[in-house]
């Protein structure tokens, strides 16, 4: 009982971070019915200073970047929770699991934005590691041993230096924290066959606009 319980609590915490990363309002749409898509790629050494109990913080695999979501985005508005009915098998959170290491971050995802894509489960989280595949990660982001302090313009560079098909315009660097804020995600602006993308002035308006973020080491 009491396992049960701590299991509750620990999908309760999990699923409002999630939410808690992403404040947007939702509006009503069809399945299938955006603009574009927006990869959310999540820093988890500081998504785990706030939750270090979280699943992606306390195993013996040290991670990075992990994929928060792949979030379908109109030009102005964004849909959220779409009328589809359909679990997420668990072969599929399996398959995803080094992308996005909490079982309940990938059934918030789902349930937020993969119904909105007009995709089945299994093809929406084929499509996130398809968007995340794409995307090189820069390699001074591979082997943070110690906190550092940075400009979110210098990782745009950063990305950029990494990606040539990517446009300073397709990249936003977020952050959060009282004081010196800690980087928090890179957003990237994919069109709906995963080209980069201007992002829209609606996400834009979430860019980091802290002259200078502190990039927390990996755990």
């Amino acid at each position: 009982m009491m396992k049960s319980a701590a299991l509750l609590l620990s999908l309760f915490a999990l699923i409002g971070t999630a939410s808690a990363r992403h404040h947007r309002s939702s509006v009503t749409a069809e399945p299938g019915t955006f603009d574009y898509y927006l990869l959310s790629l999540s820093w988890s050494p500081a998504f785990c200073v706030g939750s270090p109990g979280a699943a992606e913080c306390g195993g013996p695999r040290r991670f990075g970047f992990i994929v928060h979501g792949l979030w379908p985005q109109n030009e102005r508005g964004w849909p959220q929770y779409c009328d589809v009915h359909q679990e997420v098998p668990d072969s599929v959170v399996d398959g995803i699991s080094e992308l996005m290491p909490a079982r309940a971050l990938v059934y918030h995802e789902w349930s937020a934005h993969g119904t909105c894509s007009g995709l089945g489960s299994a093809d929406y989280f084929a499509l996130v590691r398809r968007a995340y595949n794409s995307i090189a990660i820069p390699r001074e982001f591979l082997a943070v041993s110690q906190a550092v302090q940075e400009a979110p313009d210098a990782i745009v560079k950063a990305f950029l230096g990494a990606n040539a098909r990517l446009t300073p315009d397709s990249i936003l660097v977020t952050c959060s924290g009282q004081g010196l804020p800690r980087l928090r995600e890179v957003h990237i602006c994919l069109d709906r066959t995963l080209n980069p993308r201007a992002c829209s002035a609606d996400a834009a308006r979430g860019a980091c606009r802290a002259p200078t973020l502190i990039v927390p080491p990996l755990r």
